[in-house]
Parts: structure tokens; C-alpha cells; sequence
């Protein structure tokens, strides 16, 4: 499925012999940390593909002798993106980037959120491609260590690596400690060129006719294309909203205005994705609107006549949960994901019926996913 935009909500290990691809416009999403490969197979045997237009964003990645190919970006006027605008294939972690007789190839754009670690095995890691990648920390690894990266490259593969060696709290620091000197990779990294904009607010706020008004202003633009504004039923996976010309380059203060006419029903997230010239892309703060429902109203779960069945109801409209489609997960207290399948109410759209035999006594987490909103509720069984 090229466009299947997946969660994960554990930490997941691509063992030996195994792959994942994101296909072309889909995702895999998670605050985790996603290792590609257990140290002991060859480079080629255990893969991780993003296709073009595919999205990977995750806490942090760990390589372990192990290939990952970012493909280059979606053209546009093709049939998965009739767009007039490409849509770049981006691999984003929250934390580090961590190599160890790893092969990545990045044809697009990679931004990295804390440091790139080659500490182990520096000497076999490869980090090449057409791309760019975007580092907000550091390279470690030792003196010469970035070096040693570019030469392993072929001549046509020498990817754009900006450092802007700036400190960051909540991610685990380097491999090896020896290495924990920012210092002695200053002079091997080219500093990060300034983001095309300078965002200086952006807003979402319901209407007086149940509209959502989003708003946002810049302080100056450096070839700045477009603003696309994303939604998100439950903050983690986005869709394109509607796209936005932007300003270009300029130095004055620019303010921009959309509606967002039909917003959906519940809790909704927005955000902007800003693109330049080039295609490197930047991303805004997440605003939350909430319409309609509240939580309370938009989900109930309480037991059935069944000793450990539950009925979950929606007064969510039946148009709503068919544009989605909806769906019922449950998740015990660690907020791991349980095999709990949600048997649909023949007789009352919006009703389903969980058997939860299977699973021990405990808390848990009910949440219904739709195009009207994300909304959970915690049962005691």
C-alpha cells in the first residue's frame, strides 16, 4: 500500500534479513527509537527504504550495520502527485542519528534534531547522496571523522551536511565519551545555512461560523515558495491542507490568512510546512482547535451484559466516521497497542462491541481515530 501512513508506538528493531519501505506519500510516525539492523548481518541484508514522497519521523535512529535509502523527491505531474510542486521524501528524528557500519543514502532531505554519532565503526560508515541533511548538534566521532564519511562516497554522491552546532537537552549523548567536545568538529562542518523564514507567530482560532482562521506572520522570507497547511485528526499523521504562495525574498514583515471552511468535527491539530526554491522544507509549531463535542461526548465506553465485553458509542454524524474510516484501538497502561478486534453494532452506526476476555485485569485506554477527531477514554477491567 504506496500511501498507508503507519503509527509505532514502541521501540521497533529490524533484525537480520529483515526491511521496511515507506512507500511513495506514506509514513511511519513514532516517538520511538527505530533500530535497522542487530550488528550481525551484511550491510545489504537489512534495509530501510523511504520512497519518494514517503515520510519517516521518529525519536532517534541507530544503524547497525545496516542500509538506509532515502529516495529522491515525489515529481510533481506525475499520478501519485498531480501537484505542481514536488513533495520531498524526509527522514526526521527528534533526538540522534546513530551509525555503526552503516550505509545511508540520502537523495533528498534528512533533519536530524541532535547529533549524528559515527563513533563506532567511523571508518565503515557511509553518509552520501544528492540530498541534504541538516544536523542541529553535531558530528561525533573523532577528528577527521566527517572526512572519512565523504570519502567513502563516490564522486556524484557528495551530500550537503550542515552542522549548526547548537546545544539541545532530552537526547542521549555520544556513543563513545571521549567524543562529547563539540569542539572537535567545529572546523569539519559547514554551519547550516539560515531557514529560508523567519516565523514569527502562527495561530488557529475558531470563527464565528464554526470555521477555523489560521493565521500566520514572517519577519523576513529568503526564497521562500510556498506555505502548505497540514491537518491532523490526531497529531501525529498530517495531510495537506491547501497550499499558499509565499513571499519570495523579502525583508519586510509579511502577514498571511486562510479559512479552513470545513474543519473537522473534535479536536483537530494544524501546522505549517514551509517550502523553498531548493525544496528544503521547515516545519511550525503544532496549534490545536477543538470543535463541537467534547471528549465526554464524542466517546463513551462501558461494559455490555458480557462479563468483559465493553460497548464503545459515538455521537459522532455516520458521515463523519465513513469519511476515515473510523477506528477503535485500545492500549494498556504502558500505551502498547493490544490485539483487541472492535466487532461494529449492526443495528446503531457509531457502536461497537470489544471482547477483552483475552486480556488481564488492569487499565486501559480506549481511543476512537476519525475524521471528526482523535478521542480516548480510560476503562478499569
Amino acid at each position: 500500500m504506496p500511501n498507508a501512513n503507519v503509527t509505532i508506538n514502541d521501540p521497533y528493531v529490524v533484525g537480520r534479513y529483515g526491511s521496511i519501505t515507506i512507500g511513495s506519500k506514506g509514513s511511519l510516525i513514532g516517538n520511538i527509537t527505530l533500530t535497522v539492523g542487530d550488528g550481525t548481518a551484511n550491510l545489504a541484508e537489512t534495509r530501510l527504504t523511504i520512497e519518494s514522497g514517503g515520510v519517516l519521523h521518529v525519536d532517534q535512529l541507530v544503524v547497525n550495520k545496516g542500509t538506509v535509502v532515502i529516495n529522491e523527491a515525489l515529481k510533481a505531474g506525475t499520478v501519485d502527485n498531480p501537484t505542481t510542486s514536488p513533495i520531498p521524501t524526509t527522514l526526521t528524528t527528534n533526538c540522534n542519528l546513530v551509525l555503526s557500519n552503516a550505509v545511508v543514502t540520502d537523495n533528498s532531505v534528512a533533519y536530524i534534531n541532535g547529533s549524528v554519532d559515527i563513533s563506532s565503526g567511523a571508518a565503515n560508515n557511509v553518509l552520501c547522496g544528492t540530498g541534504t541533511a541538516r544536523i542541529v548538534g553535531c558530528v561525533f566521532g573523532g577528528n577527521g571523522a566527517l572526512r572519512r564519511l565523504a570519502e567513502n562516497c563516490a564522486s556524484t554522491l557528495n551530500i550537503n551536511i550542515c552542522a549548526q552546532l547548537t546545544s539541545f537537552t532530552g537526547c542521549p549523548g555520544p556513543v563513545a565519551g571521549n567524543n562529547a567536545d563539540q569542539r572537535a568538529c567545529d572546523s569539519l562542518v559547514p554551519l547550516c545555512k539560515p531557514l529560508p523564514v523567519e516565523l514569527v507567530i502562527f495561530t488557529a482560532s475558531l470563527t464565528a461560523r464554526q470555521g477555523v482562521a489560521l493565521h500566520w506572520v514572517t519577519a523576513s522570507e529568503r526564497n521562500s515558495q510556498y506555505f502548505v497547511i497540514e491537518r491532523s485528526a490526531d497529531g501525529t499523521t498530517f495531510s495537506a491542507l491547501r497550499t499558499v504562495a509565499a513571499a519570495g525574498t523579502t525583508s519586510a514583515r509579511t502577514s498571511y490568512d486562510q479559512t479552513d471552511e470545513q474543519p473537522l468535527f473534535g479536536t483537530s491539530y494544524y501546522r505549517l510546512r514551509q517550502v523553498d526554491t531548493d525544496g528544503a522544507t521547515a516545519f511550525s509549531p503544532v496549534q490545536l482547535v477543538r470543535l463541537g463535542s467534547t471528549n465526554a461526548e464524542g466517546l463513551a465506553v462501558y461494559p455490555s451484559r458480557e462479563a468483559q465485553q465493553w460497548v464503545v458509542s459515538t455521537s459522532l454524524p455516520a458521515a463523519v466516521l465513513a469519511s476515515g474510516p473510523a477506528s477503535i484501538r485500545v492500549f494498556d497502561a504502558l500505551g502498547r497497542s493490544q490485539p483487541v478486534a472492535a466487532l461494529p453494532d449492526g443495528s446503531q452506526t457509531g457502536r461497537w462491541t470489544l471482547d477483552m476476555r483475552t486480556l488481564p485485569t488492569g487499565m486501559y485506554i480506549v481511543r476512537l481515530v476519525s475524521a471528526g477527531g482523535s478521542f480516548s477514554q480510560r476503562i478499569a477491567q
